[in-house]
C-alpha cells in the first residue's frame, strides 16, 4: 500500500545529505544547543510518567540527537527515520536497542510494541491534510502517549512578522498551528490532547504536545 502523501520535505529532502554537517547546522553554537537544551527539558516534564526501562519509539531519530537525553532517564529506545544518512550518524550513537529505516506513515511496527513515541521536529513538514491520519498512526504503536512537538505562532517573533506584513513587508510566512486548530487535528486523528507543554513562552515557537488514546491511563 502506498502513503496518500508523497511530495513532503520530509519524506525526500533528507533522503540523501551530509547528516554530519545536518547535525552541526541544526544543533551546533551557543545559541542552538541552549534551544536543544530546553526542549529536552519540555521532553522531560512529557515524559515524567514514563518509568525506567520503558521502551520509546524515537522516530523521527534524525542523527540520534535525542539518544543521550532518552538514555539519561533509563528508557530503553529504538530509532526510526527514513533517512539512510542520518541513521549511519545515529548508529554511531551508544546504547539504542536498534535503528530501522521505516516511512513513519507506514511503520514497520506492530500496534501497541512500545510503551510511548516520541516525535520531534516532523509533523510540521507534513501537509496539515496528512497530519490527523500520521498522529494517528505513530499514536497506535504506543501503549502509553504520543509525545510530538508542533510550531506555534505565539511568540514575539510571528508578532513582528505580522506586524511587517501589515506595514507593507514581507515577511516568512511558516506553517503554524494555533491552540485551537492543534485541537481539532488531534480530535481528527481520534486522540486526546492531555498536555501542552511550551518549550519557552514567547520567545520559542516550539510545544511539546502529549496525546493519548482514548481511554488509556498509562
Amino acid at each position: 500500500m502506498q502513503p496518500a502523501t508523497v511530495d513532503y520535505d520530509a519524506r525526500w529532502g533528507y533522503r540523501h545529505l551530509d547528516a554530519r554537517r545536518y547535525e552541526r547546522r541544526r544543533y551546533g553554537g551557543v545559541i542552538r544547543r541552549l534551544n536543544h537544551w530546553l526542549l529536552e527539558r519540555a521532553l522531560g516534564r512529557a515524559l515524567a510518567g514514563i518509568g525506567r526501562d520503558a521502551l520509546v519509539l524515537d522516530a523521527p531519530c534524525g542523527t540520534g540527537i535525542l539518544g543521550p537525553f532518552l538514555a539519561r532517564r533509563g528508557l530503553r529506545r529504538v530509532g526510526a527515520d527514513i533517512s539512510p544518512a542520518m541513521l549511519a550518524v545515529a548508529r554511531d550513537r551508544d546504547g539504542a536497542l536498534g535503528h530501522v529505516r521505516a516511512d513513519l506513515e507506514l511503520p514497520p511496527l506492530r500496534p501497541g510494541s512500545v510503551d510511548a513515541v516520541v516525535c520531534t521536529r516532523f509533523l510540521m513538514h507534513l501537509p496539515p491534510v496528512s497530519r490527523p491520519r500520521v498522529l494517528g498512526t505513530l499514536a497506535a504503536l504506543a501503549r502509553g502517549p504520543l509525545v510530538a512537538t508542533v510550531c506555534h505562532p505565539y511568540t514575539l517573533k510571528s508578532l513582528g512578522r505580522a506586524i511587517r506584513r501589515v506595514l507593507g513587508g514581507r515577511a516568512k510566512r511558516s506553517p503554524r498551528l494555533t491552540r485551537r486548530a492543534l485541537a481539532a487535528e488531534i480530535d481528527a486523528a481520534g486522540l486526546e490532547l492531555g498536555r501542552v507543554i511550551p518549550v519557552m513562552p514567547l520567545l520559542s515557537e516550539v510545544w511539546v504536545v502529549v496525546m493519548r488514546k482514548p481511554g488509556s491511563t498509562s
